[in-house]
Parts: structure tokens; sequence; C-alpha cells
């Protein structure tokens, strides 16, 4: 047998030999391009045979994970092998002095490297060791334990303590090293040694590499990413001075430059934090809403094609929002159903709800409607809502205030909230001046929003779901335009009588056995949404719910309705703003619908005279034998009996 078919059953037909002179280390082919089966043919082989030719192995993956541990001293040797007694049993071999431990490794494995203290040298990819041949100081390589090599992974080798090990930090080495050679070094030092200053852009780097930290220009704030929730979470900027100082502190004491601590001032931190603002700027990163819900336990992702995945968090998502409540697919809520939802509403409106919730719960309004809860005084109406706002979380909602949505900082309030909330709400809530600004909340419209003692402002758009619940029938400051509040609402009446026995606080035993089956009934509802906005771009609602929003919206305009059904021109006729206002309450009566207040009819009166039948108002009219009555002419009232007589023509 020559010793190249002899080192062969030792190591392994996979081991990488390469031919070298006699009596040195020098490759007598070139290799490192080389592939293995390049090594099996008969040319390579027979000069692998070549008589007074040393052979070296190709250390590494290129010989299946053999590599060798290259020890110069028997002492270190020693004591190497008394902390890891099984490798006594590998292949070993010496050259000059102390020996070689050849072994497999199992998996990953560190480059190799020659550390400062030499009690040892890691060979690994790229490196040559001899086994066979003689050595450059005259005498043969042997072999002390002819036996095959161990297999190990590079974990279970252990070490005998106080060595130095190169690959542990080295990655965070090579980071220093990248980071210090992208922005300068750290700190810089006089001739004596001291720190004389700190490099901030540097410190601001070193704490955006190690925290995922993200600064959006527009709301003018920092955010960090948080691994155990998955939420991008707002950080203050004296947070951050108070990590950046105690890093500072801590490489001072490693690195000795105890010097480095008097550079931890105010001054110097800000300088940080203002550095970091531009580093680690993105700008419009939570503007867009991909498709996903974030729960507590993870992400339920939502194909275009009806596919729903369940999955770990992921900074890319750049989320801000979550439930609190955990995903459990098959978690149930029968209490929720049969004792708050289907006795208090039909079954379509039970199903509207759910599609509603699910879009809260998705936290973006893709249809841009908002929902109206009326009806029944202690229905069900707020435990619902307050259910759904725990569902979405507290902390991702807003009370919604229509009297101050006109006022400077209003909207600013909504920043990083997805739901707004108007609780058991009066009768007028629409009818304030600030109304209109519902439809561009729930639009998609851009908006500005303005911080009380910040410069400039910060764009949003309206994408915010919208809820709010009243005992009676709303009313809305319609201003003209129906059609686009038409578009806008959403309404669910509570008409069946209440529930004989009141559960105060139903909402705390519904969500504490529920919580997570009431979140999967919120799913299921956006999932039925999803396939409808594909097919319409819309709810689908049925005929009932359509005329409930037409109801509303001609009872809004119930003075406009009554001008133009109970009034008409007349070259001789007249009218008082008493006789229209008692014809208008008896209107409204028939019809049940809440008429509107005296002075408001006498306040919109003039304006919608003079829109429909170009009438001012005057102030003589006779009455009684009066003439400084206040009212209209070239109009009458139909009476009851003009109303029959031209039904029946």
């Amino acid at each position: 047998m020559n010793p190249l078919e002899k080192f062969e059953s030792l190591l392994g037909t996979g081991t990488f030999f390469v031919p070298c002179e006699w009596g040195t280390k020098k490759p007598l082919v070139t290799y490192t391009e080389r592939p293995f089966e390049a090594t099996k043919t008969d040319a390579y082989r027979a000069v692998l045979n070549l008589p007074q030719t040393n052979l070296a192995v190709y250390l590494g993956q290129a010989s299946g994970g053999l590599c060798a541990i290259d020890f110069d001293a028997d002492a270190d040797l020693a004591a190497f092998l008394a902390v890891n007694p099984k490798l006594a049993a590998t292949t070993r071999s010496r050259g000059s002095r102390g020996g070689m431990v050849w072994l497999r490794v199992e998996g990953d494995f560190p480059e190799s490297c020659n550390p400062d203290h030499k009690h040892f040298e890691w060979r690994a990819d790229k490196r040559l060791s001899t086994i066979h041949g003689q050595h450059p100081a005259g005498m043969d390589y042997t072999l002390t334990v002819e036996a095959p090599p161990v297999t190990v992974a590079f974990a279970d080798i252990v070490w005998p303590e106080g060595w130095q090990l190169p690959w542990v930090g080295a990655a965070a080495r090579a980071e220093k090293e990248a980071l210090a050679k992208e922005f300068g070094q750290p700190f810089y030092t006089n001739k004596d040694g001291r720190v004389t200053g700190i490099n901030e852009r540097y410190w601001a780097a070193l704490f955006s590499r190690e925290n995922r930290v993200l600064f959006d220009p527009d709301e003018k704030t920092f955010f960090r990413y948080a691994e155990d929730t998955g939420l991008w979470e707002s950080i203050t900027p004296e947070s951050i001075r108070e990590a950046i100082s105690a890093r500072i502190l801590e490489v001072s004491r490693e690195s000795q430059q105890f010097s480095l601590e008097i550079q931890i001032t105010q001054t110097k931190l800000k300088a940080v934090v203002a550095a970091l603002m531009g580093i680690a700027e993105k700008r419009g990163v939570f503007l867009t809403k991909q498709r996903f819900i974030h729960v507590a336990n993870g992400v339920i992702r939502l194909g275009d094609d009806g596919d729903v995945t369940f999955g770990g968090f992921s900074p890319e998502d750049y989320s801000r929002n979550r439930s609190p409540y955990e995903f459990k697919p098959d978690a149930e809520c029968p209490r929720f159903l049969n004792e708050l939802i289907y006795p208090a509403v039909e079954p379509d409106d039970a199903d509207l709800l759910q599609r509603w919730a699910g879009l809260a719960l998705f936290g973006y309004n893709l249809p841009q409607r908002f929902m109206i809860l009326d009806g029944t005084a202690n229905g069900g109406k707020g435990t619902l809502v307050r259910i759904i706002q725990s569902l979405v979380g507290l902390t991702n909602s807003y009370q919604l205030r229509t009297e101050c949505l006109l006022e400077r900082f209003e909207t600013f309030r909504f920043r990083g909230k997805t739901l707004l909330i108007g609780p058991d709400v009066a009768g007028d809530f629409l009818m304030q001046k600030g109304a209109s600004m519902l439809k561009s909340l729930v639009g998609g419209d851009p908006l500005s929003g303005e911080g009380k003692g910040l410069n400039g402002d910060f764009p949003m758009f309206g994408n915010f779901n919208v809820v709010m619940t009243c005992n009676s029938r709303l009313r809305v400051r319609l201003e003209g335009d129906t059609s686009a509040w038409r578009r806008r609402l959403l309404i669910v009446r509570y008409q069946n009588p209440p529930p004989k026995n009141r559960i105060l606080d139903f909402h705390v035993p519904l969500l504490h056995e529920e919580g997570s089956g009431i979140l999967r009934w919120a799913l299921a509802g956006f999932v039925k949404l999803q396939a409808e906005f594909a097919a319409t771009g819309d709810f689908a609602l049925t005929e009932t719910q359509r005329g409930r929003m037409d109801s509303l919206l001609a009872e809004s305009d119930s003075l406009r309705c009554f001008l133009r059904e109970r009034l008409q021109k007349s070259a001789y006729g007249d009218v008082t703003t008493g006789e229209i206002s008692q014809a208008y309450a008896e209107y409204c009566a028939d019809r049940s619908w809440n008429a509107l207040p005296t002075t408001v009819v006498e306040r919109t009166l003039p304006d919608l005279m003079l829109e429909l039948f170009q009438a001012t108002k005057s102030h003589s009219i006779e009455r009684d034998g009066k003439k400084s009555n206040r009212g209209w002419r070239k109009v009458q009232l139909l009476e009851a009996t003009d109303l029959q007589l031209e039904g029946g023509e």
C-alpha cells in the first residue's frame, strides 16, 4: 500500500490531497480553483504517488469538514486533550514538535485563525496541513495516533480555561471595524492618550445598528422595533440619550479609557441624537397598510385570493397597532353571539356588524364608510363598541368629538390611531360644524395634523374606522352634499326590546372568556368583506339597510323636503314664518321624524326659500289685521285637501 492509499484509507476518500515538494510546504500543483473531482484523475494521482513527495490536505469544506488543530507545545496539546478525552482517539500527527489533531467537524465552524497567545492554530477552510513526508526541519512527519478522524460538532469542542478564542465576538469586532471605516473612530485622543472628543456620527450609527430604530421626519419621532411584540414603538430623545450614555460608559470601562466618561455631557449627547435623525431617517413607512392583521401572538396575513395564513412578526411590516388578543384557530364565542348580538338585531344586521368588526380589526377603512348604531336604550350598543375597542386595542382608539374637529390641534390627536369612537352621542352630533370633517376622516383624503408647541405639521390620510352610538336617530349637517354622505354611512338599528336581566360591564366577562373567539369571529367577517370589496368595492347592503340611510338623510334634510312638497309658487299667495313652522312640525310628526328646533328652522328658512322659490323675506305679511308679520310673498302653503286633489289628478 503506497502512502496515498494509506492516508485515503485513514482520512477517507473524500479528502482533498495536495502534492508538495519533498521537505517543504510548497505545492507542486495549483489547487485552490481545482474541483475535487480533478484530484481523482490518473495524472493528478500520479503526481501524488511520485517518490519523495510530501502529502498535504486542503482542509475545511474542500475535504468534507476535515479540520486540524496545530499545537507547537506538548504542554498545550496535553491541556487540550485533558478537557477533550474523546479526541485522544482521533487522528494525530507530529512534525518537529507538539502535534496536529485531526477531526471531522459536523456543521458550521469558524474561519482559520492563529491566536496571539500561540497556544494553538485552528486550521480549516483555505489552509494546507502536511500529514506525510519530510518536515522542513529535516525530520519525517509521523502518526502518533493512527485512527480515523473523530466526528464532532464544533460547539462540543472544549477549550482550556483562559485561552483566547478569536471566533468569540468576531462578528461584533468585524461590525465595529466596518462601522469605524464608514463613520470614523468613536473617539479622539491626545499624545498622552487622554480622550479629547467623541465622534457623534459613530455613536449615532452604533446605536442605530444595535437597536432597530428609525426616525420619521414627518412626525418628528423616533421608533424602535420590539422583537417580543412585533411593533414599532415610539421612544423619546431623552431615553435615547440615556441609552447612548450607558453605551459610552460601557466602552470606556472595556477599553480602559476612563477619560471617555468626561465626554458624556448633555450637549454632546444631544449632538449624537441629532446625528441619529439623519442616519435612521425613513419617511412615510407608516402611511401605507399591507394586508395583515397584527395580533398578540403573531400576524394574520390575507392574500388577494382569500388565502389566510398565520405566522410570526416582521419588522418590514412597519406595524404600530396590534390587537392584545391571541389568534386561536378553534376559539368560539357562543355567549357573545347568543346573548349580545342575535337577540338585539336582525340577522342581516348581525352579518353587517361582523363584517364591520373585521374592518375595525384590520385597522384601515377600505370601503370609506362609518358605522352608526342607534335605537333601543340598554340594547347592547355600548357593550359591543367597548368589545370592539378592546379587540382593536385601547391604545389604538380615540374619542371622536365632532364639535372639535375644526379646531387647530384635534386631528393631531389621531396620530397612530385606527379607530375613532363616539359613545352615546347626542342627536345633533352630526349637526355640528365639524361633522363635515368625518367625510375626510373616513374617505382616504390627505390631512395635516398640527401638534401644539411643534413646528410644522405632519401628513396623514383619512383611513380611520369610525363608530358612534345613539339612542335616538341622528341627523346630519348635509350642507347640500347628500350624495357624499350616502356613500359614507352604515346604520345598524337596535329595534328589539332590551334584555330583562341587565349585566353590568358585560364586556368584561365576554372578553375574558371569549376574547380570542370574538377575534376569530371578526376575522371571518373581514374575509367576507374582502371578497365583497374585490367584487364591488363596497359593503353588500340589503334594501332595508339602504332604506335606513335614505331615511336618515331625508330626515336630516326634512325642512327642504317639506318645502318642496308643501309649498308652491303663487302670484298672489303669501305665508308667515309661524305657519311654515307649524305645518313643518305636523309634516315631521306624520313621518315619525324628529323636527328641527324652531330656532334652526327660522335661521335656515331664508336661504332655502331663496334657493327653491326665489322668494326673499318680507316683514309686512298681513294676518288678523296686522301687517307686521314676517314671511314670504308669491308662495302659498298647500293644505291637505290640495295634496289630495293633486294625488287624484
